[in-house]
């Protein structure tokens, strides 16, 4: 009986001391943006920070940049999706533009996401003007067009996920893939049955 008391006084303490942890609000601390994310096998800050560093790279690394007689204009078009995950492949292409409009060997025209807007103020500075020699948005030297793929497995608490991101630069007259490249990512984790 006095085993039976001590074990039930023990569950009241181990509650309680659980509830007490509950009540509290959950502690916030600021992070390095770029140190190594792994909290999961899934797609993170990591790997997109690789990409779009790689990806960066390798373009202004090629001749159709590198040895460009002035800046290329580019438009950049939707990275496409087809893992089984949500990814937000815009954040990929906002952080690749970024990078290369900050080398200023590359100048960017306004996608498919924006043109409305680039439409409608096009219309209110020629209504304010009167000038119809607007110039054409149709001036696109390349267009950057991309693919995010996975595949995973999962067999008894062991994940491992692989990515395939690819970017490609395309000449919008000739239809011609003067460049691309492509970015692989392998993440495994293991999730261990906890025992008592």
């Amino acid at each position: 009986m006095n085993i039976l008391r001590r074990h039930f006084l023990l569950s009241l303490f181990v509650l309680s001391l659980l509830a007490a942890g509950c009540g509290e609000e959950p502690r916030v601390e600021y992070g390095d943006p770029a140190a190594v994310e792994t909290v999961t096998s899934a797609w993170g800050s990591s790997d997109l920070q690789n990409t779009a560093e790689s990806m960066t790279q390798s373009l202004l690394d090629s001749r159709w940049v590198s040895l460009a007689s002035a800046p290329p204009k580019v438009r950049l078009r939707q990275v496409v999706n087809q893992t089984d995950e949500h990814i937000d492949t815009r954040a990929i292409t906002d952080k690749i533009r970024i990078r290369l409009l900050q080398s200023g060997k590359v100048r960017f025209l306004a996608d498919t996401a924006n043109m409305d807007q680039v439409f409608e103020e096009r219309d209110f500075t020629e209504a304010v003007t009167r000038r119809g020699d607007n110039k054409l948005l149709t001036d696109t030297d390349y267009i950057v067009t991309g693919t995010v793929r996975s595949i995973r497995k999962v067999v008894k608490g062991a994940a491992d996920v692989y990515y395939l991101i690819t970017l490609e630069l395309v000449d919008p007259q000739s239809g011609e893939i003067v460049w691309a490249d492509e970015k692989e990512i392998r993440k495994t984790s293991n999730n261990p049955k906890i025992g008592w």
